[in-house]
C-alpha cells in the first residue's frame, strides 16, 4: 500500500530547501533529474551530498528513503524517517514512517506512528482514512503472528527450479503434469517461456523440466499461464503482439496429436481491451476464465474478470461479482478444480503487508463470498503471488524468493495448506462413447447431477472424437446420463464420497440405436422402503428421460417395474406397477403425450440377479424403459 508516490514527494512537497546552502539544494536538483532518468543510484549519490553539506535537509531525507522503497531496501528506508522526524519532519512524516513500518513487518510500531497522524487535527480525511486501513492490517497482522498456522514448503528440486526464474505454475487434472513460467534475466530479459514437468504418479519425483514443443514458445513475452483440467489447452498472456488488442492480452493454444502445442489464437474483444489482460485461469469444465485487468501490470487497482464460453464464443467480460474486488490489487487468481474455491493474491483486504494470498468460496447466488486470509507465515510482509492448489485440494504450489536454500532467483515450491482454507478433492473421469453395434465413436452429450442437491452439475458433449474428460469434486453422489438422439441414453450412478487413491475413473460408453424391445435400466430413480412415491433425488433422471421423449417424438416406451422377493409375490407386484405408474405418471405431467407411454410392473418374477444377498437383491430392485414402438 503506498499514500504518495515518489512524484509526488519530489515535486509537490513545501520545501525547506532555501534554508539549505546553494551546494546542497544543487545537489538535489541533480538527484530529481536521475530520478527522471531512471538512474536511482547516482539519485542516492547525490542525495547522501546534499544530506552531508546540510544534515537537517528534510525534503532530500525524505526523498532517500522513498527512493530506498522504489528500490524494494524498505529496511534502508527505516532510519531515514526517524531521522527526518528528530529534524522536526511536519507531522505527515508519521504516515509514511507508519506505511514502511508496516512494510517491513514492524506492526505494533507502525501502530504508534500511524495513530500519530491520525491524531493530529490537521491530518486529511483521505490520508485519515488510509491510516485507519492500515492500522486494521497491523492489528490482522499482530494477530495473526500471534496464531501461526502449520508451514513447511518443500522446494521442486533442481530438475524444476534453476539458477534462473520459475513461477506462475498451473497443473492438470490428474497432478502428474505442471506448466510454469520461466525466465532468465542472463538472456533476454523479457523472453519467457513456458516450460513443464511430469512425474509418473502424485508423490513420485518430478523429471527434469524442458521447454514446451511447438509454436506456443516465441521470442516475444509469453507470461503467466493456465493449462486445462485435460492438458489439452492452455491459456496465457502474451504483450505486444500485432494482433493483440493492448499491451498484454488473453491467448490459446492447443496440443496437437504429435504432441506440439499450436499457434496461439487472441480470445478476441469480448475478453481483450486495450488495457493490460493477463493471469488467465480456467474452469475444470473449460467453460469459465479468470484473469486479471488493469491499465498496466503496476495499476494500482487490479481486477478480477470472468468469461463464459457460449456457444464457441467469448462472453462479454466482467467483473465476478461478490467481495473480492477491491480498490486495491487483485492478482494471480487461481480457480480449483472444484469449481467453488478461488485463490489470489491481494493488497486490498486485511493482511500481512504488500500482497497475500487469500481464498474466496462461492455462494449459492454465484457470488464469491467473503475472502480468507490464509494466515501467517505463508503470508508475510513481502509479496505472496501465484498460488495453485492441486487435484487434491490440499497442496499448495507457488514461486518465492525469500525462501533460503533455494536454487535462482525465483523457485517452485510446495506445501499443505491449513484445513480452512483447503478446497475440496477431485476425482476425473475420462473415456469414450461409441455405437455398441457398428463400434464408431459418437459425438453425444454427457450430463452429471449430483444426487444430494438433485441438480446438473456438469454438462458437456463427448466432441467429434467421441472422447470425453470430466472433472467432479469428490464428495458426493452423482448420476451420468449420456443422451444422442436416435439412440437409448445410458445412466449410471455412483459415488465418490468413499474413493480413494489416484480418484481416477475410465469409463467407455456404448449407446444402442433405437430398436423396439430393448431396454434402459433407469439407474437413478429412487424409492423410499416399501414406498412407491418418487425420491427428490431422482428428478434429474426424471428430466433425462422427459428430455429423451422430446428428442425422439415417435418413440413410444413402457415404464416397467420390478423388485426383489422380500415380501409376498402380489405385494411386490403391485408395488412394482405402482412405482411404474408414478414415473409414467410423472412423464404425463411433463407433457408426454399418453398415448406414447404405458407402465406394468412384475414383481419379483424377472430377477437379474440372486436374492440370496442384499447386494443382488439390490440389482433385482429396478425401473427400466422397453421401446414399444419407433
Amino acid at each position: 500500500m503506498r499514500f504518495l508516490s515518489l512524484a509526488l514527494l519530489v515535486f509537490s512537497l513545501s520545501f525547506s530547501a532555501f534554508s539549505q546552502s546553494k551546494k546542497s539544494f544543487k545537489y538535489f536538483n541533480s538527484a530529481r533529474e536521475e530520478m527522471r532518468n531512471n538512474n536511482y543510484q547516482k539519485a542516492l549519490d547525490d542525495l547522501d551530498k546534499a544530506i552531508a553539506d546540510s544534515p537537517d535537509f528534510i525534503e532530500a531525507i525524505l526523498f532517500k528513503a522513498d527512493l530506498y522503497k522504489e528500490m524494494g531496501q524498505g529496511d534502508k528506508a527505516l532510519p531515514l524517517y526517524e531521522q527526518a522526524l528528530q529534524n522536526n519532519a511536519p507531522f505527515y512524516v508519521n504516515l509514511f514512517y507508519g506505511e514502511a513500518l508496516f512494510n517491513e513487518g514492524e506492526y505494533s510500531k507502525s501502530i504508534e506512528y500511524l495513530k500519530r497522524y491520525a491524531q493530529n487535527p490537521q491530518a486529511s480525511q483521505k490520508y485519515m482514512s488510509q491510516a485507519n486501513e492500515l492500522i486494521e492490517n497491523c492489528e490482522f497482522a499482530l494477530t495473526a503472528t500471534q496464531q501461526p498456522k502449520a508451514y513447511n514448503p518443500q522446494n521442486l528440486g533442481q530438475k524444476v527450479n534453476s539458477k534462473a526464474m520459475e513461477y506462475f505454475p498451473s497443473i492438470s487434472a490428474d497432478g502428474n503434469t505442471l506448466v510454469f513460467t520461466h525466465r532468465d534475466p542472463n538472456g533476454n530479459p523479457s523472453d519467457e517461456d513456458f516450460w513443464f514437468t511430469t512425474r509418473d504418479s502424485v508423490g513420485a519425483d518430478w523429471v527434469k523440466a524442458g521447454p514446451l514443443k511447438g509454436s506456443l514458445n516465441t521470442t516475444l513475452n509469453e507470461g503467466a499461464q493456465s493449462i486445462t483440467a485435460s492438458g489439452n489447452v492452455i491459456f496465457f498472456a502474451a504483450c505486444d503482439r500485432p494482433q493483440g488488442q493492448g499491451s498484454c492480452d488473453i491467448y490459446a493454444s492447443f496440443l496437437t496429436k504429435e504432441g506440439f502445442w499450436s499457434k496461439p489464437v487472441n480470445l478476441g474483444p469480448n475478453v481483450n481491451t486495450g488495457m493490460w489482460e493477463s493471469q488467465p485461469s480456467i474452469s475444470s469444465d473449460g467453460k469459465t476464465i479468470y484473469f486479471v485487468r488493469g491499465r498496466n501490470s503496476y495499476d494500482k487497482n487490479i481486477e478480477i474478470m470472468y468469461s463464459t464460453l457460449e456457444n464457441g464464443r467469448w462472453s462479454e467480460a466482467q467483473k465476478i461479482p461478490g467481495k473480492v474486488n477491491t480498490k486495491g490489487q487483485e492478482t494471480s487468481p487461481y480457480i480449483h478444480f472444484d469449481n467453488q474455491s478461488l485463490y489470489f493474491s491481494s493488497n486490498g483486504h486485511p493482511g500481512m503487508g504488500d500482497l497475500d494470498f487469500f481464498v474466496s468460496r462461492r455462494q449459492e447466488d454465484g457470488t464469491w463470498g467473503e475472502p480468507q486470509n490464509l494466515g501467517y507465515p505463508i503470508n508475510t510482509s513481502g509479496q505472496e503471488f501465484s498460488l495453485i492448489v492441486s487435484p487434491d485440494g490440499k497442496t499448495g504450489f507457488f514461486s518465492s524468493d525469500n525462501i533460503a536454500g533455494g536454487f535462482g532467483l525465483l523457485d517452485l515450491y510446495s506445501f499443505e495448506l491449513p484445513e480452512e482454507s483447503q478446497a475440496v478433492e477431485i476425482a476425473y473421469i475420462k473415456g469414450k462413447v461409441t455405437n455398441k453395434k457398428t463400434g464408431e465413436l459418437v459425438d453425444a452429450e454427457i450430463e452429471f447431477s449430483d444426487l444430494d442437491k438433485n441438480k446438473v452439475v456438469l454438462l458437456e458433449n463427448s466432441g467429434r472424437d467421441g472422447r470425453y474428460f470430466s472433472v467432479l469434486p469428490g464428495n458426493g453422489d452423482y448420476g451420468l446420463s449420456v443422451q444422442k438422439k436416435g439412440f437409448l441414453f445410458y445412466s449410471k450412478n455412483f459415488s465418490l464420497k468413499t474413493e480413494s487413491q489416484e480418484r481416477a475413473f475410465e469409463l467407455n460408453v456404448e449407446l444402442l440405436p433405437i430398436e423396439i424391445g430393448d431396454k434402459v435400466k433407469l439407474e437413478n430413480i429412487f424409492f423410499g422402503f416399501d414406498s412407491y412415491e418418487i425420491d427428490e433425488k431422482s428428478f434429474s433422471e426424471l428430466a433425462t428421460v422427459e428430455h429423451f421423449m422430446k428428442e425422439n417424438p415417435t418413440v413410444k416406451i413402457s415404464v416397467e417395474g420390478h423388485t426383489d422377493n422380500e415380501g409376498s409375490a402380489s405385494h411386490n407386484k403391485t408395488l412394482s406397477e405402482n412405482r411404474a405408474k408414478a414415473v409414467y405418471n410423472y412423464l404425463v405431467n411433463k407433457g408426454i403425450d399418453a398415448s406414447r407411454l404405458s407402465y406394468k410392473g412384475f414383481g419379483d418374477s424377472e430377477p437379474v440377479a440372486t436374492n440370496d444377498t442384499e447386494e443382488g437383491r439390490a440389482l433385482n430392485r429396478r425401473t427400466e424403459i422397453k421401446i414399444t414402438g419407433i
